[in-house]
């Protein structure tokens, strides 16, 4: 091939990538990908639990994607396992069968003995235990007690104390905030460091003396030492105020809130005639939007899932959600299913107080974001 020929012959094609078009629509699918997967991996463990729930504590330590086929109670099921396994009360079960309570049933009598003895058919008893395997966990939790105490008892005492906890929390927040604003004096600062030094101390470290201070406190009202209203409403307030004391967190929010707020402001307000109090009330308070949010936020599953506290400051009769859930741990058999079943129950509110405010968050968090 001649050097004229070469020249003659056309170039060849190049190859064209992806236009601008073509790379946003690559994004946007990557995208798209990143937040199924990402959505998938955030609600699987809700889905796990929910599906757990339904399982029989004998296969507790099976993995399944979905509710089980309920398994037929065994006429070979000894009593006591029944009483272990499904937190079954003997003398419910005597009333059932019409067994009079008198009678006492030995740990290791099967069902078909029972059956045997008293003259029960054997599908009365299988009628009564069906759905037993599938729900369980919820008909104990939703029907019965543990230790005096019922669900409903322990989700009230809890959102009791996290409402209130929460409202004076805030409040006192900032009025601290307020009093510190600017930081312009030195015994402002001092009171600031003494808040941050509750950052470096644990709680462990004071749970003791500060039992025994609210204990001596509690013992100069008549009749905390018996079980009754004013034993348990004082242990209740005992968490109030642990939940409301000043933290490093939320003096920090509102300190450095209110402070970035103009002097003038307040100047103005004074000038017009008002007081300290009605300038906080109608000035000051709407501006703080973002900063009451955002303690919100944090503060409410922090307070809502407490655990330390309440187990050791109420009594089994007059706890909340957590140390509830932890009375179905027993020393020698668990009740998985009911644990299971409790865990979802109690995630459920604040899972609808996210879902019914989020609004509401998302303004907070978004305000002052935007100017204009």
């Amino acid at each position: 091939m001649t050097a004229a020929t070469e020249r003659q012959l056309p170039p060849p094609p190049r190859k064209r990538g992806l236009g601008i078009a073509g790379r946003r629509r690559l994004l946007r699918v990557i995208a798209l990908i990143v937040m199924l997967v990402y959505t998938v991996l955030t609600l699987f463990p809700f889905y796990a639990l929910f599906v757990r729930s339904f399982v029989s504590t004998r296969d507790a330590a099976q993995l399944h994607l979905w509710i089980p086929e309920a398994a037929e109670v065994s006429m070979d099921m000894q009593v006591g396992n029944l009483g272990v396994f499904y937190n079954l009360d003997m003398a419910v079960i005597k009333d059932a069968f019409g067994i009079p309570q008198t009678e006492f049933l030995m740990a290791r009598t099967t069902l078909r003995q029972v059956a045997e003895k008293y003259n029960i058919p054997e599908q009365q008893i299988k009628d009564y235990f069906e759905g037993f395997y599938t729900f369980n966990g919820w008909r104990t939790l939703l029907t019965g007690s543990l230790y005096g105490t019922t669900f409903w008892a322990a989700l009230g005492r809890t959102l009791l104390i996290t409402v209130i906890s929460l409202t004076l929390a805030i409040i006192l927040s900032i009025f601290t905030g307020y009093g510190l604003s600017g930081l312009r004096r030195r015994d402002q600062m001092f009171v600031y460091n003494i808040y941050l030094l509750q950052m470096v101390i644990p709680a462990m470290l004071i749970l003791l003396p500060q039992f025994l201070i609210f204990q001596w406190f509690f013992r100069l009202f008549p009749g905390y030492n018996d079980p009754g209203a004013t034993r348990w409403g004082l242990q209740l307030l005992s968490i109030i105020l642990i939940n409301i004391k000043g933290t490093a967190l939320s003096t920090m929010i509102f300190t450095a809130a209110i402070s970035a707020v103009p002097k003038e402001l307040e100047d103005s307000a004074s000038i017009d005639g008002a007081s300290s109090w009605q300038y906080v009330r109608y000035i000051l308070l709407p501006l703080l939007k973002v900063p009451i949010v955002s303690i919100i936020v944090i503060m409410l599953p922090l307070i809502y899932n407490q655990f330390l506290e309440p187990y050791v400051y109420l009594d089994p009769a007059n706890t909340t959600l957590l140390p509830f859930i932890q009375s179905a741990v027993g020393q020698f058999s668990t009740n998985f299913q009911l644990i299971y079943s409790a865990i979802l129950a109690s995630v459920l509110p604040l899972v609808l107080v996210y879902l019914m405010f989020r609004r509401f968050f998302v303004e907070g968090v978004m305000a002052g974001a935007i100017k204009g």
